[in-house]
């Protein structure tokens, strides 16, 4: 049975939090610290001791496709002061220019250049790749005919009309979660076991802030199917190194001392800032800790962060 057995409704806060322990030593290792984190109203207590802020999204700066009540103005503010700000996202479903798009329409004065996205480190790598096909876990609107690859989605009449063509693909990618079942999820699962091949994991999310609670992400699919098949996964996005390394290259003019994270989620943003040595932030108000207790949820999970504060 899997450790993440899928939630009988919409996943909940703790639902979530358990569900990142359970997958927590498939995670980086946090460096060890003897921080006692600071709680601060808001970013702007401590916006002096940082030259270049990396921002989380969902969580942080919107909630689905709604910007969060105060985010707008202090990314506002912090460039006007001089700061450097870059979204650090996790997101993948979109194309990187749409995925601009959307934040530049929810008032977040962003260039192509402070967006980091996990759809965009997954093409990278796809582009490096050899000449192969993958099947796409992703809805149609996510576009993955604009991958850098051959590419098919995996959908129920591929399934049921063609199981081969599934069997056959080089390689697996686990973009989206939308659209996707659990009768997919074991058509796939399946599918590994009849032939194992590479996964590669473009949100390693187990859930993601939405405006009318938590939805399920791509990081759920890809742990259940690693219960299932053992299979070894190749993720892409916080709090892996890969996500932490194109912030820090993004913003190498500016000492990793005078870097601060700012995220929602203990086990991505804060684990993946911690791991890559630089400051963290933790927001609580509207993400993936909103009603726990959060002194309690960072003791259990041995990831501190240094500041930490209702919003932004």
């Amino acid at each position: 049975m899997s450790a993440l057995t899928p939630p009988l409704q919409t996943p909940s806060t703790r639902w979530a939090f358990e569900a990142y322990q359970r997958v927590r030593p498939r995670l980086p290792i946090s460096a060890s610290t003897n921080v006692t984190p600071e709680f601060v109203p808001s970013l702007g207590a401590i916006a002096d001791q940082f030259d270049g802020f990396i921002f989380d999204a969902f969580g942080v700066l919107n909630a689905g496709n709604t910007a969060l009540p105060t985010a707008v103005a202090r990314f506002h503010e912090l460039q006007a002061m001089g700061k450097h700000c870059l979204i650090l996202s996790n997101a993948a479903t979109a194309p990187q220019q749409q995925l601009v798009k959307k934040y530049r329409h929810l008032g977040f004065p962003i260039t192509q250049e402070q967006l980091i996205s996990s759809r965009m480190l997954v093409s990278d790598a796809l582009a490096r790749e050899k000449e192969q096909t993958w099947a796409v876990m992703a809805p149609a609107s996510a576009h993955a005919d604009q991958l850098p690859c051959h590419s098919f989605v995996i959908a129920n009449q591929t399934v049921k009309a063609n199981r081969e063509k599934l069997d056959n693909a080089d390689a697996i990618l686990m973009l989206s979660a939308q659209g996707w079942t659990e009768e997919l999820q074991q058509s796939l699962t399946e599918s590994l076991h009849r032939r194992s091949r590479p996964v590669w994991v473009a949100n390693p999310d187990l859930v993601a802030p939405r405006e009318k609670g938590l939805s399920l992400e791509p990081g759920h699919y890809a742990h259940r199917l690693i219960d299932a098949t053992g299979r070894d996964t190749v993720f892409f996005g916080k709090p892996f190194r890969n996500a932490f390394d194109a912030a820090k290259n993004r913003l190498s003019h500016i000492p990793a001392s005078r870097l601060l994270m700012v995220g929602d989620t203990l086990h991505t943003d804060i684990l993946g800032g911690r791991s890559s040595g630089i400051s963290t932030m933790l927001v609580t108000a509207h993400g993936a800790l909103k009603g726990l207790d959060v002194t309690s949820c960072i003791e259990l999970s041995g990831i501190v962060p240094d500041f930490i504060a209702p919003e932004i």
